[in-house]
Parts: C-alpha cells; sequence; structure tokens
C-alpha cells in the first residue's frame, strides 16, 4: 500500500500540560470515486440563461432582493476554487472553458447537456470528462441584536451597551459530471455553502456598516461551494493531528524527546520512548509505547504503530490508546480507498 504523506510540520499546540499536538499533511480519499481513466478535466461554467429566460431573471431577482449579476461573479469564483482544489491535488489536470453554455441561470438544474456537446468540449479541449456548473443560488439575511458587556475604566467596572449585526449568506450549487466517451452522467450533486460575518457598532445602522458588502460575501461563500465540491470528488491534501505525551515527573528524557519529535527527528524520539517504556512506573511505560505508536505512523509503519498502540492498550490499559487504535483504523482504510482512487487504468497492448 502506497504511504500518501506530503511532509510533516512541527507541533505547535500544547493542549494539556503533559501533552502535545503533532502535524503532518495527508492525501484523503475523496468521497466518492471517479472512473481510474480521468485525468484531464474540462470545468464548464453553464450558468448562462437562455434568451427567453434572461428577462425574467433580471426581473425576479429585484422582487426577491438579489443582487444582481452578483451570483454571476459567484459561479466564476466556485469554478475557481474547484480548479484550486483538484489542481492542488495529485490526480486531475484541469482546464477553464473559455465559452459559457447555456442553462437556467437559476438555482434549478437544467436538462442534462448532450452527447455530442459532451464530446465536443472534450476533444475541443482534449479532456476525458466534463465538469459543469449547472444551477446557483444565493440568498443573505442580517440580523441585528442589542448586547451588553463588562469593561474595566480608570478601575472602574462598566457595562457597556453595543449592537452586533451577523451577516448569514447561504450558497446552493448544482454540479454534473459527464463522462466524455459517452456523456454518461456521473455525479450530479449539489453543495451548500454558509458563512457568517459579524459587525459590531453603537447603533444598529453602524454595526450593519461594518458588515462585508453583500457582493464579497457571496463571492466568498461562492469559493467555498466550489472548494467542497472539491473535496467530494477529487484526493486532497488535509492536516491530520495527533497527540504525544511530553512531560514526566523528574524525567528530563521526555523533554529531550519531545524536541527531536517536533524537528522530526522520530527515530531518536523512539530510542528514548523504548528505553522509558521499560520503565517500572507504569504510567511512564504505557505512555511511551504510546508515543512509539504515534511516531511509527510519521514513519509511515503502520504496522508497529498499531503494534503498539494496541501494547499499550492492552498491557497499560491506556484508554488513549484505545481511541488511537482506532484512528489508526481510519487512516488504513483511507489509503485504501487512495490507493483504489489513484489507480491509473490498464493499458492494453498496442494502445
Amino acid at each position: 500500500m502506497k504511504r500518501y504523506l506530503l511532509f510533516t510540520l512541527i507541533a505547535v499546540l500544547t493542549l494539556q500540560s503533559c501533552m502535545t499536538t503533532v502535524v503532518f499533511q495527508g492525501l484523503r480519499p475523496a468521497d466518492i470515486s471517479l472512473p481510474g481513466n480521468f485525468k484531464n478535466v474540462v470545468l464548464v461554467n453553464r450558468y448562462k440563461p437562455a434568451k427567453q429566460n434572461r428577462w425574467f431573471n433580471t426581473v425576479e431577482g429585484i422582487f426577491t432582493g438579489e443582487i444582481l449579476f452578483a451570483d454571476k461573479q459567484g459561479v466564476d469564483e466556485a469554478l475557481a476554487a474547484l480548479q484550486g482544489r483538484l489542481q492542488s491535488g495529485p490526480k486531475y489536470n484541469t482546464f477553464i472553458a473559455n465559452e459559457m453554455l447555456e442553462g437556467s441561470g437559476t438555482g434549478i438544474l437544467p436538462p442534462p447537456l448532450t452527447k455530442t456537446q459532451i464530446q465536443n468540449l472534450c476533444a475541443q479541449y482534449r479532456a476525458d470528462a466534463v465538469i459543469a456548473i449547472e444551477a446557483f443560488d444565493s440568498d443573505i439575511g442580517i440580523q441585528t441584536a442589542s448586547k451588553t458587556r463588562k469593561r474595566t475604566e480608570k478601575g472602574k467596572e462598566i457595562i457597556e451597551s453595543y449592537f452586533e449585526a451577523i451577516e448569514q449568506v447561504n450558497v446552493k450549487i448544482g454540479w454534473r459530471i459527464y463522462n466524455g466517451e459517452n456523456g454518461a452522467i456521473i455525479d450530479q450533486h449539489q453543495t451548500y455553502a454558509t458563512k457568517e460575518f459579524a459587525s459590531e457598532g453603537f447603533t444598529p445602522e453602524e454595526a450593519r456598516r461594518g458588515l462585508v458588502f453583500p457582493t464579497q460575501a457571496i463571492f466568498q461563500t461562492g469559493r467555498e461551494g466550489g472548494d467542497l465540491y472539491g473535496i467530494r470528488i477529487a484526493p486532497s491534501w488535509v492536516t491530520y493531528e495527533r497527540m504525544i505525551y511530553t512531560k514526566a515527573a523528574g524525567l528530563g528524557s521526555m523533554k529531550i524527546a519531545k524536541r527531536k519529535a517536533l524537528r522530526g527527528d522520530w527515530k531518536e524520539a523512539v530510542t528514548i520512548w523504548e528505553r522509558l517504556s521499560r520503565s517500572e512506573d507504569l504510567k511512564i511505560a504505557g505512555r511511551t509505547t504510546y508515543n512509539m505508536a504515534v511516531a511509527y505512523e510519521f514513519m509511515n509503519d503502520y504496522d508497529n504503530a498499531l503494534k503498539f498502540a494496541r501494547k499499550a492498550s492492552d498491557k497499560y490499559h491506556l484508554v488513549r490508546a484505545d481511541q488511537y487504535i482506532q484512528v489508526l483504523n481510519n487512516r488504513l482504510a483511507e489509503l485504501k480507498r487512495l490507493d483504489f482512487q489513484m489507480q491509473e487504468p490498464a493499458v492494453t497492448p498496442g494502445e
């Protein structure tokens, strides 16, 4: 099984007095598995309304309070974010089509593109598949509330009144993925993205004036929606967190092992923890055995990671080791799915 680990990062956060978080960048499998022959993908904006619907869409937007043309730009932001997510991973090459195709221009999915349209797009861009954004809808709600807080001024406690404005943006995006060979729909999905923005002021008007301008709020939420769809369909680099024990009363060697681990010198850290794991103090033995399990995961040795996690659980009854065993099994399941998603299609002789 391949090990999809980019690099380890220096630990950054001490959550408890005796524990520290360490992190690494690992490849996470997509939520769904696309055909293995999809390598080059063209992204298409199909939000353009048909001519007979453009006037209706504009009038509807005015009466429903929608911000004219903000959704159109939101679509562009979503496509750009999707491309960024796909390009950041190792699986796909992507291109954004120059042309916009006609669709509903609303949050309702139009009829699918035809086989001929898909094949023409794939021939033009030398692509194996088409990913089209075919629906986009946004709404914004703003609420203002009166609040109070305490502050100290010249040694006296003062209760201060103020207003808080909350701007909530909801975006719904409709996507389709088409197979370039036969035009078949491989995935049809809606992503829902929500972002909140807050501002304060001494009057409701002042609080609202400090909010992100609605068009920018839609753009940002559209980007999030595009990124979410990228995570659904493509393996992506994400940050994984693990915890190690770094303190034990009267043991300076634990601090030394911590420094080595934070530098990424896991083998040297294991040497120290292995010696401490033979301690007659069962707490120290259990915790250092657990640390060895984490170290082996960082060194991509999952057999030994599970071995020492189970030892910390079975011999030393360390509850955190029980939890970590499940974490390791989940990661191994991810790696198995990644192997499937990253495999290249078999090449027929003579091709």
